[in-house]
C-alpha cells in the first residue's frame, strides 16, 4: 500500500471521528485486522467496492486495531454518527455533512473524493434528455414527459442529490 493511501486513511480516522462511546451492539458487516482496539466505520459504497478493506487492512497491521465496517447509506450513517454509535463515517452528502459539523455533532469534515451522477434511460429517450443543456433541464423534461424515473428514495447521498436537483 502506498504511503499516500496510509496517510489518507490515518487522516480519515482522526479527521472524521465522533466524540463518545462505541456502540458494541452494532453488527459488523466485516472486520479488518485483529487488534485489541476496535474502530467503528459506517459507510456504503467505499465498503461495497473494496476501498475500505484495502485501506483498513494496511492500517490495522501497523496500529493494534480491528476495524468494524457497518454498511449503510448516507442518511443512516449520519444518524449513527449523531448517536455516537460509530467513530468514523464516509458519506457523499455534502450539505448534510456541513450541517452536522455546524451543529457540532460531527467534526473535521474532509473531502477525499467526489461522485459523478449520470442519467440513463431507454434508447428512444421519450423525454429527450439527451438534448438537455443541464441536469436541471433533464429532470424538467422527464417530469414534463411524465417519463418513468426510478429513485432509490432511501435518504442516501444519491437520493439527497436527486432531491437537491
Amino acid at each position: 500500500m502506498s504511503r499516500l493511501k496510509q496517510i489518507i486513511f490515518i487522516l480519515l480516522i482522526f479527521l472524521l471521528t465522533s466524540i463518545g462511546k462505541l456502540n458494541a451492539q452494532l453488527k459488523c458487516n466485516e472486520i479488518y485486522g485483529k487488534g485489541q482496539n476496535r474502530i467503528y466505520v459506517a459507510t456504503g459504497s467505499p465498503g461495497e467496492l473494496g476501498l475500505l478493506r484495502v485501506l483498513a487492512e494496511e492500517f490495522a497491521k501497523d496500529h493494534n486495531v480491528s476495524i468494524c465496517w457497518i454498511k449503510a447509506g448516507s442518511g443512516k450513517v449520519l444518524k449513527l454518527l449523531k448517536e455516537k454509535a460509530v467513530d468514523l463515517i464516509l458519506v457523499h452528502a455534502p450539505d448534510a455533512e456541513k450541517k452536522a459539523v455546524a451543529e457540532g455533532w460531527a467534526t473535521r469534515r474532509t473531502l477525499i473524493a467526489s461522485n459523478k451522477f449520470y442519467i440513463v434511460g431507454p434508447w428512444d429517450d421519450p423525454a429527450k434528455v439527451a438534448e438537455s443543456q443541464s441536469v436541471i433541464e433533464a429532470y424538467r423534461r422527464i417530469a414534463k414527459a411524465k417519463a418513468k424515473f426510478f429513485s432509490r428514495g432511501d435518504n442516501s447521498g444519491t437520493h439527497k442529490k436527486e432531491m437537491q436537483i
